[in-house]
């Protein structure tokens, strides 16, 4: 299956919006976990001091004579060893008891800040540690000054999980956009071919339309959207190709009328002055006769032929328009042959060929009748054109593959056709022994058309002279197959 450059297009479109969205979700998402984590890490810090700041405040009512580090020291001996680290100080500034696991006591001292604040970081060594810092006083006699101790307690911890969790997890992140990248991307693709089958569909349903049949449409079908806008302007368009179609095809029969009639007149009058030209006598009035009779023989023998050339491009002009062909008539090929043969056989004496009728064995096809003739008198025109002069024209039917087909075959001796010829493209010689133009490819255009129409083929043969033979002229066979009626 190929890949769609659309689809990619769409997928790629998908997976970049994808891809941004949800790198700003992930970097707002770290940064909410790293504040989280260092608002929980300050919390936990919060309370340890104010739980020691309560603990001294306890040992110290219990025992208000007691020294400032004695009561400290009851305070770090009771207190759990969960794993916090704090410093206790007098108004010195001198640590009276501490709990420090790991050993950070100097750093913690040396980063306490001048300045009067809460909070702070020491960094150093490639360790990171956040401190609480609490001054307050504690009081047993509020008529006495002397009772007001002042102390300092210092919470402190290490910021080394919070910085590891949030190392841990951009790296996690990083490494998940190249994945999320091509799933978003591989996502994209089938949903953008989801979202493109109604323009397939469209594209069906335009590729079903015949040029013969453009009377369909494709809008009712594709809704009111973006598709059925464009379903509707293909329609229209539609419309003004089958408009413009009749308009050809009027003109073209209009033409064809236009030209007929002065043709049936020429010919009418030719016809006329032959059958009433002087008798012959007197040697003047005898070589004026032939003079006459061998013009109008001439004038009637261009213009049966420009009659032919009108009939050849109307029905070539009918092909090409995507005529329908209705095949409703019973045709006799043999009966068929007889009357071909006998309509042409004027022609080709003019041409210096004779007509012979070969096999012609009884078979009907199912078609058009008027066409079919018009096909065999082309074949026959064909063959008296091209072939050798005085070389006789065979015509002949017969059936093949089991009856299940019929062929309709003209022979005439000749070099072969050329490709011209049997493509139907025209020609640029002229025929000389004549004075006419050549065929110039309609007629076996015509004859295409014909077989096409008719559900059959054109082939065209050439049997080469056998070696050493005298004549280096083969033989050329044109033949029309087309399908039989069933049994017939």
């Amino acid at each position: 299956m190929s890949v769609s450059r659309l689809r990619l297009r769409l997928a790629a479109g998908f997976a970049l919006a994808f891809a941004v969205g949800s790198g700003f979700l992930a970097t707002g998402a770290l940064a909410f976990l790293t504040r989280e984590s260092t608002r929980r890490f300050d919390a936990n810090l919060d309370g340890v001091g104010r739980g020691l700041l309560a603990a001294l405040i306890r040992e110290h009512d219990e025992a208000p004579d007691s020294s400032l580090r004695f009561v400290s020291d009851e305070v770090v001996a009771e207190w759990p060893a969960n794993g916090d680290a704090f410093l206790i100080l007098d108004n010195t500034g001198a640590v009276v008891a501490s709990r420090d696991p790991d050993r950070m006591r100097a750093r913690v001292m040396a980063g306490i800040p001048a300045t009067s604040t809460t909070r702070f970081n020491i960094d150093r060594d490639g360790s990171d540690l956040r401190a609480r810092l609490i001054d307050s006083t504690i009081v047993t006699d509020a008529t006495s000054p002397l009772a007001r101790r002042a102390v300092r307690i210092v919470v402190f911890g290490s910021t080394e999980g919070i910085e590891a969790d949030t190392e841990l997890l951009g790296i996690a992140i990083v490494l998940a956009v190249p994945v999320i990248l091509l799933a978003s991307l591989l996502v994209g693709y089938l949903l953008a071919g989801r979202a493109l089958a109604p323009v397939r569909q469209l594209s069906a349903d335009i590729a079903n339309i015949a040029p013969t049949d453009l009377s369909r449409r494709v809008a009712p079908q594709h809704g009111e959207g973006e598709l059925g806008v464009l379903a509707a302007e293909f329609d229209a368009l539609l419309v003004r190709l089958s408009n413009a179609q009749q308009r050809n095809r009027q003109f073209v029969r209009e033409a064809a009328h236009q030209i007929r009639t002065p043709l049936t007149l020429v010919l009418g009058e030719a016809g006329l002055a032959l059958d009433t030209a002087p008798p012959a006598g007197v040697a003047e009035v005898d070589a004026d006769a032939k003079r006459l009779r061998a013009a109008l023989t001439r004038i009637r023998t261009a213009a049966e032929q420009m009659r032919r050339r009108v009939d050849e491009l109307f029905l070539l002009a009918e092909a090409r328009a995507g005529e329908v062909v209705r095949l409703e008539q019973r045709v006799e090929l043999d009966g068929l042959v007889l009357e071909c043969t006998d309509l042409m056989r004027a022609r080709a004496a003019m041409t210096g060929h004779t007509l012979a009728i070969g096999e012609a064995e009884p078979v009907i096809v199912l078609g058009h009748a008027a066409l079919l003739q018009e096909a065999l008198l082309e074949l026959i025109e064909n063959a008296c054109r091209h072939g050798v002069p005085s070389a006789p024209v065979t015509v002949a039917c017969r059936a093949v593959t089991g009856r299940q087909a019929a062929v309709l075959e003209v022979r005439s001796d000749g070099a072969a056709l050329s490709d011209a010829i049997t493509r139907g493209q025209p020609e640029h010689e002229h025929d000389g022994a004549h004075g006419t133009a050549p065929d110039r490819g309609m007629g076996l255009s015509i004859v295409r058309w014909v077989a096409s129409s008719h559900h059959g083929r054109v082939e065209v043969v050439h049997d080469a002279p056998a070696t050493g033979a005298s004549s280096q002229v083969g033989q050329n066979a044109v033949r029309l197959i087309l399908p039989t009626i069933h049994g017939a």
